[in-house]
């Protein structure tokens, strides 16, 4: 098995659905850190939280490569999983184009085995939805002991059964069940996950579950929640019982002291979740063409308008924010024009939801 981005998902979830007993485990990691890690240690542990306390699976790392290595020369893979962030499936053109095995694209966007299908010929390249919170880093007394150290919950991969040959641990199932799985990842998790993270930069939180301590922040990822329940049911019909079960699954997740689950993490790239079809103003949008007014995820995109990390990739935001007039950066920035409900909204609201959100405490 390959790995593109020896990450949270490639590194702490994956060895949870291809046990190591059966597979072999190669990497590929721009993180040069990580890198160097991996190839000297050559084995790493991956926690998983089950039951209020940590279950231990050591991994042998076979080899790390860079991405400009050469990787035809690793022993013939049965797989390869691509776990890079979507943004960063375009710069591994080179790399696929000569694979003809399966690629699993487990990058929390649908879009993505239609682009590597594009871009390499391969009609194996099949979509992979973990349900699943994984966490990049562990508590810190582990990592004294192992710094590769990661943190997963106890968590389901789906994945679209043409591969199903693959075997592990995984759960193939149809495409009718993926996209049914994809809709409550994208809006009851995703959606929710991420306003948790952008408001608890705000109240000065490392980690997802100290955010959820806070009464405010809670209330207001419990609202998004709601908003996105309703949304489901109207828009795409799903199943109620289904529904109902999915968020309240998510509430306790995102809870989950065990998991160490960085706040920088979640909200790393504030444009890319801010995207017309994505988890913020995407799902605002189809919360009002559902007659829907999204009054907490509005303040979930206010706070990911005003994310302040100077070590993100999108950190230019909250100097475009500050320096453009709310219109002005809805319209020029979000593309949301004066004639569109969300965008007038969204204006309309600004001094309220910025208040709000500097109030988290």
């Amino acid at each position: 098995m390959l790995i593109y981005g020896a990450g949270a998902i490639g590194r702490g979830f994956m060895p949870w659905v291809f046990p190591p007993s059966e597979f072999l485990y190669y990497f590929v990691e721009i993180n040069p850190h990580i890198r160097q890690l991996l190839n000297h240690r050559k084995k790493f542990q991956t926690l998983k939280t089950v039951g209020g306390a940590y279950e231990t699976r050591g991994v042998v790392a076979e080899y790390c490569y860079a991405p400009d290595e050469d990787c035809t020369i690793t022993p013939a893979v049965d797989v390869v999983v691509l776990a890079v962030g979507p943004r960063n499936v375009l710069s591994l053109s080179e790399n696929l184009k000569n694979i003809t095995v399966p690629i699993i694209c487990a990058e929390n966007d649908a879009s993505v085995p239609k682009l590597v299908t594009s871009m390499t010929r391969n009609k194996n390249a099949v979509f992979a939805i973990p349900d699943v919170i994984t966490s990049n880093t562990a508590p810190p007394e582990i990592l004294t002991h192992d710094p590769l150290t990661t943190v997963s919950e106890d968590g389901v991969c789906y994945i679209d059964e043409r591969v199903s040959y693959l075997g592990g641990n995984a759960t193939y199932v149809s495409s009718e069940t993926l996209e049914k799985e994809w809709k409550a990842k994208l809006y009851l998790h995703n959606t929710p996950h991420c306003i948790a993270a952008y408001l608890g930069s705000f109240v000065g939180a490392l980690y997802i579950h100290e955010a959820m301590q806070f009464p405010k922040v809670r209330a207001v990822v419990a609202g998004s929640m709601n908003e996105m329940r309703a949304m489901l049911l109207k828009h795409f019909q799903l199943d109620e019982q289904f529904v109902n079960w999915y968020a309240e699954k998510e509430l306790k997740r995102f809870s989950n002291a065990l998991l160490c689950d960085p706040v920088s993490r979640v909200a790393r790239e504030p444009f890319r979740k801010l995207a017309p079809n994505e988890r913020l103003i995407g799902a605002a949008e189809l919360c009002l063409g559902s007659g829907i007014i999204p009054e907490h995820i509005m303040i979930g995109i206010m706070a990911a308008f005003y994310y302040n990390n100077s070590g993100d990739n999108d950190s230019n935001i909250q100097y475009l924010v500050r320096a453009l007039e709310p219109k002005d950066f809805l319209k020029v920035v979000m593309q949301l024009g004066e004639n569109e409900a969300l965008g007038n909204l969204l204006c309309d609201r600004w001094n309220g939801n910025l208040a709000t959100i500097t109030n988290m405490k």
